[in-house]
């Protein structure tokens, strides 16, 4: 498996995943993303070099984005960065691919940043996934009309 990161030849490819994988939790009454994604906003957050994608050869298997924390998010943390919609394609899911992902952010980032991530707060399997993953809750805050549950990526696990 490799990770590089996103370019705008890769875009099609990339909003297909998110769809595909919205999809797939809709299915299943997990709401933690809309269907079908922003275009346009993945197109900029791929401009920005927010937007990593993980292959084993030519085949897709996930993505990540990551930015730094903006002033206006639930938790400042100094030298943080924002890991945001971590994405692993249904067919790939239960591989340890998440898992993958997190170890590698931990070896790449966690020297110099602090690694914030969040989730729905209805999502149990996925806020169990983190927990597992060596991830620590911060607490769960309300956005729009629903709650959001925030988790710190541990330098070890």
């Amino acid at each position: 498996m490799k990770i590089r990161q996103a370019c705008l030849e890769d875009l099609d490819q990339v909003t297909a995943l998110i769809n595909a994988t919205a999809k797939h939790l809709i299915d299943k009454d997990v709401f933690q993303w809309s269907y079908p994604c922003e275009y346009e906003e993945v197109k900029r957050e791929i401009e920005q070099g927010e937007v990593y994608l993980l292959e084993d050869g030519r085949k897709l298997m996930g993505s990540y984005s990551i930015r730094p924390i903006k002033d206006d998010y639930q938790v400042i943390i100094e030298h943080g960065l924002y890991l945001y919609r971590i994405i692993i394609h249904p067919y790939f899911q239960g591989n340890n691919v998440g898992s993958y992902i997190l170890n590698y952010l931990r070896d790449h980032h966690k020297k110099k940043e602090n690694l914030i991530l969040d989730c729905w707060a209805g999502n149990e399997k996925l806020k169990s996934f983190y927990m597992r993953n060596g991830c620590t809750l911060l607490g769960e805050f309300p956005e729009e009309s629903y709650k959001i549950c925030i988790f710190s990526v541990d330098k070890k696990h």
